[in-house]
């Protein structure tokens, strides 16, 4: 017999908990299904994308920087063991995953929970291993997973992912990246610090490319001074088992290099979980790399259906994942018409220095009205950052020129992941930067940058004391 619900939710991670969470404040009798095969409970982000990263990011940064402090009195020896930090990772990863989803769901009243792959019958209906189950509304919340290029010689690789990097036996001595953005730069660093040797690949003409050119520019710089190779322009032909490891052919800047690793890892974009869901059968429209197509509102062709996440293609981020999930909920049961403006969300790369942007860039507004008003900053303009001897990295703010309001603020440099929230409030709520100046900060701090960048628009910062306003 049919189970009907109000809801049936088609993934387990942060845009499928999110929906299930307003559901069940809602008061709405809720399906979610999850299938282990592709993650377990929590999706990309607790098990293999935000949290198990930053943990293996941590542990290696400490390392490096305690054996090569920047402070003459300070002297260190030490070791590190990756296969251990593998291992620690995981452990925290999974009372990570109890304590925020497995734990939570039980919680949840009108929540049931079922573990299985859910494909679509009818755009009513999905079918769990033996049993169908009738739903209302739906979202589809499968998230996606590492898009494999089309490299000759690939299919017969062993190739690194964030999804299996935890099957690895032993420290491999090289590695090669494929792909420039995120998480090829934070595994970029994390494989450095502890002492793998590594070369990063990126197809287009700088990293990050997603992100302010001046960010992308100042971030290679930095990793290449740590001793990480890295090329841009390089387009992937061929690859090759050898007895050491893997042979890599690539051209870059049009020239053919030949290049060897012990190990490949693909950081190469994602690809939907769209295809064991069998969509067509919902009625749902995709788009040509299989993502579910969907309007501001989160809702798909079918009036009922609506997408969440990684699913869709838009911005994966935990952050907007979870958001997205929470207004579609909001928007199939009480017409709420929420949606996000993706211009005040917040993203960011944990290297060291990090990066973090909101808003629009100097190069798109630029190209919109042909006229821009921005001030770009270093560091050794903030005391804090040449307090601790760290001054790597800038900040630069975009103005519309006609009022003054902050429409873009895009940094790299220490913490600058933290320091980002302060601009997001900036942009959320339309302030000038003589609001941002008017605002009393604490001294001697790093989110002090926002507010001497802000000065930098009417007066030089070399002819002001520290605290003068």
């Amino acid at each position: 017999m049919n189970k009907e619900y109000e809801l049936i939710i088609i993934g387990g991670g942060a845009g499928a908990f999110a929906a299930a969470n307003t559901a069940n404040k809602l008061k709405k009798k809720t399906l979610l299904v999850n299938y282990e095969k592709i993650l377990p409970l929590g999706g990309t982000c607790v098990n293999v994308g935000c949290v198990p990263s930053k943990i293996m990011l941590h542990q290696g940064e400490e390392y490096y920087n305690a054996v090569r402090s920047k402070f003459r009195a300070i002297k260190l020896q030490g070791r590190s063991d990756f296969i251990e930090a593998l291992k620690e990772t995981h452990e925290m990863v999974k009372n990570f995953r109890n304590k925020n989803y497995e734990k939570v769901i039980e919680k949840q009243e009108y929540v049931d929970f079922k573990e299985g792959l859910a494909s679509f019958v009818d755009s009513h209906t999905v079918k769990v291993d033996n049993k169908t189950f009738k739903g209302k509304h739906f979202l589809i919340a499968a998230g996606a997973y590492t898009f494999v290029p089309p490299i000759k010689g690939i299919d017969k690789i062993d190739f690194i992912t964030n999804v299996n990097i935890f099957n690895l036996k032993k420290k491999p001595k090289s590695v090669i990246i494929i792909g420039g953005g995120p998480l090829g730069m934070e595994f970029s660093q994390i494989f450095h610090h502890f002492g793998v040797k590594v070369t990063v690949l990126q197809r287009s003409e700088r990293v990050i490319p997603k992100f302010d050119s001046m960010l992308g520019e100042e971030l290679r710089k930095h990793l290449q001074e740590e001793g990480i190779t890295i090329y841009t322009n390089a387009d992937s032909k061929e690859v090759k088992k050898t007895k050491n490891g893997i042979e890599l052919t690539v051209e870059i800047d049009g020239k053919r290099k030949v290049l060897t690793a012990e190990k490949l890892m693909l950081a190469t974009g994602l690809q939907a979980n769209t295809k064991l869901l069998e969509t067509e059968k919902s009625g749902v429209n995709l788009d040509e790399k299989g993502f579910v197509k969907v309007n501001e509102f989160m809702q798909t062709s079918q009036k009922h259906i609506y997408a969440a996440g990684d699913v869709t293609g838009l911005m994966p981020l935990e952050t907007t994942a979870a958001k997205q999930g929470n207004f579609a909920v909001f928007n199939m049961f009480e017409n709420a018409n929420k949606k996000i403006n993706y211009n005040e969300v917040p993203h960011a790369v944990f290297t060291s220095p990090e990066v973090a942007a909101v808003g629009i860039t100097e190069e798109e507004f630029m190209r919109k009205y042909n006229v821009c008003l921005c001030r770009t900053m270093t560091l050794d303009h903030v005391e804090k950052a040449l307090a601790i001897k760290d001054t790597r990295g800038l900040i630069r703010m975009v103005l519309d020129p006609k009022t003054k309001i902050v429409i873009g603020v895009h940094i790299i440099g220490p913490m600058a992941a933290d320091i980002i929230t302060t601009a997001t409030y900036a942009i959320k709520n339309k302030m000038t930067i003589y609001d941002i100046k008017d605002t009393v900060h604490v001294f001697p701090t790093l989110s002090e940058m926002i507010k001497k960048v802000a000065q930098s628009f009417d007066q030089s910062l070399d002819e002001m004391a520290c605290c003068v306003e």
